[in-house]
């Protein structure tokens, strides 16, 4: 029977080489995320350690010489006919110089639309200018009196951060990591989709049904051959994310970002339970659907199931045993313990790999019990 299933993997694995958009699919999804993400990331690096000029409208400038001054060592500055200033206005009354010297309060206006997300930064900068400013005026005012400043602070902040660059890398690399398990899932789709409704409009799985082979090890042979596609995506995201990384200055950032050979095998042995589900997983959904195109729809919008519990887990940073026991989301915690440097559990890797491949067989059995119907075979 070893030999069936190989003559069939083979014979599906040909087909899909065939097909170079099947190949090309599986490159592109594995491509994407790591590039994307390391595009992402030198954009906030550059806006982190950079900090640009901001251009706003000054009304009474000539009543606040001082604080105009201020803001310009931060980089804050009038707005003129050479560089354009962005819808906020900041509004100095006329009576600064007099409230200021009879330590009355000083009203200052800040005028902008709030909800244009695009000026949210600058804005935040001004306003941050303006408390420190106000809060530079109020240490004068009280040295001036021989009070001490110390007076209106008394508890002072320590923040001592204990993450190693390690936990660092774990919290912001954590979204790369998502994209390696979207690779599973989308890298093996179209082969899953060719080899069951596809097969199905070509009238070729009719007749392949009809071979004295048991069913179980063609739907075996043929979610093996989607499951090697989609493990091919994930290996190849997860040999590029060091490869692109490189070229990012994460050290900006206090990451400290490696990845070892050993620690890419641990990767690539945890995805293999993964690829096996995502893989029959598409049979399973290719075959209840009427058409080729059906199909397509069908998986597009199943597939973003796992991949929305993915980014769900990881934005809300939800936390329970149970998702170490799961499909998917035990993936997900092993990968990030990986680049986190954290003491790997292997005991609840293997149960959370156990928990893949029962639903696996689960649907191995379903699919094989589908493919006994007419129905299904002949798409009615």
């Amino acid at each position: 029977m070893k030999s069936v299933f190989m003559t069939v993997w083979l014979k599906e694995m040909t087909d899909a080489l065939r097909d170079k958009r099947s190949l090309m699919a599986a490159m592109s999804y594995a491509l994407f995320g790591p590039i994307m993400m390391a595009v992402a990331f030198m954009m906030v690096i550059k806006d982190a350690v950079s900090e640009r000029d901001v251009y706003v409208h000054i009304d009474g400038a000539q009543y606040a010489p001082a604080l105009v001054d201020f803001l310009g060592d931060r980089r804050i500055f009038a707005g003129d006919e050479e560089n354009t200033a962005r819808e906020i206005y900041l509004e100095i009354p006329e009576n600064y110089e007099e409230n200021i010297a009879s330590a009355k309060p000083i009203y200052i206006t800040v005028r902008s639309d709030y909800s244009e997300r695009s000026d949210g930064s600058h804005r935040s900068r001004l306003e941050s200018a303006l408390r420190e400013y106000n809060n530079t005026i109020a240490s004068h005012r009280l040295t001036l009196r021989g009070i001490s400043a110390d007076v209106i602070s008394p508890i002072r902040i320590d923040k001592q951060d204990t993450a190693t660059k390690e936990a660092r890398a774990a919290m912001i690399l954590g979204t790369v990591m998502v994209f390696v398990l979207m690779a599973i899932f989308f890298s093996g789709m179209n082969v899953a989709i060719d080899g069951s409704a596809g097969e199905r409009e070509r009238n070729s799985l009719e007749f392949l049904l009809a071979q004295p082979v048991a069913t179980h090890w063609l739907v075996m042979a043929k979610a093996a051959a989607a499951g090697t596609f989609a493990l091919f995506g994930g290996v190849l995201s997860i040999l590029l994310i060091p490869l692109v990384f490189v070229f990012v200055p994460l050290e900006k950032l206090g990451i400290d970002f490696g990845m070892s050979w050993l620690d890419q095998a641990g990767m690539i042995l945890v995805l293999i339970p993964l690829a096996a589900f995502a893989s029959i997983l598409q049979l399973f959904v290719s075959f209840r659907a009427k058409s080729f195109k059906e199909a397509q729809t069908y998986i597009s919008l199943v597939m973003f199931i796992p991949v929305a519990v993915i980014f769900a887990v990881e934005f809300t940073r939800f936390e329970h045993p149970a998702l170490a026991m799961l499909p998917v989301t035990s993936q997900h915690q092993v990968l990030l313990a990986t680049i986190g440097g954290q003491d790997i559990n292997w005991l609840m890797v293997l149960g959370g790999a156990g928990v893949t491949l029962a639903v696996t067989a689960v649907l191995v059995a379903v699919v094989t019990k589908m493919l006994r119907s007419e129905k299904v075979v002949f798409g009615l």
